[in-house]
């Protein structure tokens, strides 16, 4: 039973599931989910429960849920970070426009992500932002580190355990 990859799926989704983050790496281990294990791994790694719950929603292919779970935590740069890394820039620009930040640092990642696929800025909400925001990655890191700072030193916020 021990070598039945069918039985090992069905433990990390069950894990998963139940957000049993330490079975679920077993789990997704014994099926060679590298990916999977990763991002586990890096769930384990957020300071808040809030965050660690986006993050696993995120796993189950739960975007919307995720976003409000952060939201609702107050968890605003987190949120749009995760559109960020999911491509839905549109959302994350509307997001940091609506909590009046990190304007600048979307509009900074979507540039990257353009020039890595050399591309022109097409999207008429980004060439209006871009020609009236700065964007400066000292002061765009500094702002990052800040954030994640504050969501390690918000009260109850510890590794998984």
């Amino acid at each position: 039973l021990v070598k039945e990859t069918a039985a090992w799926a069905c433990l990390a989704a069950l894990a998963t599931q139940a957000k049993e983050l330490s079975t679920a790496e077993i789990a997704y281990a014994a099926i060679n989910a590298v990916d999977k294990v990763q991002q586990i791994q890096y769930i384990k790694s957020i300071p808040t429960v809030e965050g660690r719950n986006a993050e696993m929603a995120l796993l189950c292919n739960q975007v919307q849920e995720a976003e409000s779970l952060l939201l609702q935590a107050g968890l605003t740069y987190r949120a749009i970070d995760i559109n960020c890394t999911l491509c839905r820039w549109d959302r994350a620009l509307s997001l940091a426009i609506k909590h009046k930040t990190h304007v600048d640092t979307v509009l900074g990642l979507r540039q990257r992500y353009l020039t890595a696929l050399n591309q022109p800025e097409t999207n008429v909400q980004f060439l209006q932002y871009a020609s009236t925001v700065e964007v400066d990655w000292e002061a765009i890191q500094s702002k990052i580190e800040a954030e994640w700072e504050a969501e390690r030193s918000r009260p109850g916020a510890k590794p998984y355990s």
